[in-house]
């Protein structure tokens, strides 16, 4: 992990951790995670894991497993306090109250409402939650490849939306694997549209993250991501 921050330092910035799985993730040490992460020149956030221990999957009207994924939450919160994360983003239970207890827990344990981001999955999530997610003064991540895989482009119009986007993942579904993370360039025309309308909808002080996991896609992101929407990108001035 700490060999891929250097090498993203220079170009981007901000990085993502991804901790995607609660076990290896609530093991890290000062091994995986050096204090020497926090002199380089970024901004961070964390992608909490996908595997956290809602007692019964978020289903239903209870709070579910809330407590216990606080915990983990928190705990991993304190593992990352030198490097001060911006974000924590969330793919979240399928229970309003669920999600409203959580952040209520959170909020009690010292992670502010607005820095929890809770990002679009599979069926119609936010649509489900939006109400919790505004009483409980969230904030969102939308993720163009999810958005287009799952035909959630009615998400863009969820009222106030544009005041709780702080950020947005960028991908492209892969045509052989729609789940799987594809580079900018396989985005079609509606695609690009969308990709424009989430951009616009964004904050100038919002995040845009390319969501990929190979060098190769990412290059080729950042170029698809200048010539179509007359930004840098991202990449740091050399």
């Amino acid at each position: 992990m700490a060999e891929n921050c250097t090498f993203l330092a220079p170009r981007f910035d901000e990085i993502g951790l991804a901790f995607f799985e609660t076990g290896p993730c609530l093991a890290y040490t000062r091994q995986d995670l050096p204090d020497e992460l926090a002199g380089l020149p970024v901004s961070w956030h964390v992608h909490l894991p996908l595997d956290l221990p809602w007692a019964d999957g978020g289903a239903g009207g209870g709070t579910g497993g809330a407590e216990r994924v606080a915990g983990v939450i928190l705990a991993l919160a304190r593992k990352v306090e030198h490097l001060s994360p911006g974000a924590f983003v969330l793919h979240p239970p399928q229970s309003p109250k669920a999600l409203a207890r959580l952040a209520e827990l959170l909020e009690a344990g010292g992670l502010e409402p607005e820095r929890l981001l809770v990002e679009n999955i599979q069926g119609r999530d936010l649509e489900d939650l939006w109400p919790a997610i505004c009483g409980s003064g969230l904030g969102v991540c939308l993720d163009l490849g999810h958005l287009l895989a799952h035909g959630q482009e009615d998400f863009l119009a969820l009222p106030g939306l544009s005041a709780r986007l702080a950020m947005v993942h960028l991908n492209a579904p892969d045509p052989r694997k729609p789940a799987r993370h594809a580079a900018l360039s396989l985005l079609d025309g509606h695609g690009q549209g969308i990709m424009r309308e989430m951009l616009a909808l964004l904050d100038p002080s919002g995040v845009v993250m390319l969501e990929l996991f190979g060098e190769a896609a990412l290059a080729e992101s950042l170029r698809v991501l200048r010539g179509r929407t007359g930004t840098a990108g991202g990449e740091k001035a050399a």
